[in-house]
């Protein structure tokens, strides 16, 4: 055998066993089961689980959010409050308990008593106020009618006799009770009066009762008068609404 038939065997045995490699490559990559199917296979199926319970929450509901469900509830005009019903007020510069009151015409007790307010003295401008309509929580206030209390309301200190622009006099309750003075004269023995209108006195507490003229708040009020009625020696004396004399006291 030359070296030409040996070439030409050995190349022959090359391919064939490169045909033969190729057929096997074939054959095993046919057989293979693709990898999603593998992966299938011997992925265990989870059991199936029972749909969770929904169990709503109940959230706790604002003022501002039942107001606001309201008007998007509502047509377009909303019908006046029925008898009964409050209404929020928003305090301003130089509101007082005594001008609110005025103002929707009520109580001080009944605003007191709407709001839970423990210095009824004290209101801040951008305060909001429960105003109860006239009749509603006036009615359920503790208040103690000042006709029936007696014994620790007095006058305590006339400042300024004389002098219009400062004279005043204090009117203290040193009982266990809240009184309203409503209806309570203060008179200078012998010349003007002073009729009381809607004032809360809460116990230790106390309300001035100026000459001059001015705008009345939860602590002082104005007699608004020309002159100064509480020169010395002028009998102060503060009286209830059946004409009984309280207490009295004697201008320095």
């Amino acid at each position: 055998m030359n070296r030409r038939q040996l070439t030409l065997i050995i190349v022959l045995n090359a391919l064939i066993s490169l045909a033969i490699a190729l057929t096997v490559a074939w054959v095993f990559e046919a057989r293979r089961p693709d990898p999603e199917e593998l992966a299938a296979r011997i992925t265990p199926v989870a059991a199936p689980q029972p749909a969770a319970t929904f169990t709503p929450t109940t959230l706790p509901v604002t003022a501002d959010d039942a107001a606001a469900q309201s008007d998007a509830a509502a047509p377009t005009a909303t019908p006046a409050p029925a008898t009964g019903e409050a209404e929020v007020y928003v305090v301003q510069a130089g509101d007082s308990l005594s001008t609110i009151a005025d103002r929707f015409g009520v109580t001080i007790a009944a605003i007191v008593a709407a709001n839970d307010l423990a210095n009824p003295d004290f209101v801040f401008s951008g305060q909001r106020l429960v105003i109860p309509q006239a009749g509603a929580a006036a009615a359920s206030a503790t208040v103690a009618p000042a006709a029936i209390v007696t014994e620790g309301i007095r006058l305590s200190v006339i400042d300024g006799g004389g002098d219009l622009t400062r004279e005043s006099i204090s009117v203290v309750n040193d009982s266990d009770l809240a009184v309203n003075l409503q209806g309570w004269k203060l008179e200078r023995e012998g010349g003007a009066a002073y009729t009381f209108g809607s004032v809360l006195l809460f116990p230790g507490s106390g309300v001035l009762v100026y000459t001059g003229v001015g705008a009345d708040t939860s602590v002082a009020v104005y007699w608004n008068q020309p002159g100064a009625v509480w020169q010395s020696g002028a009998q102060a004396r503060l009286v209830n609404p059946q004409g009984d004399e309280v207490a009295r006291l004697t201008a320095p």
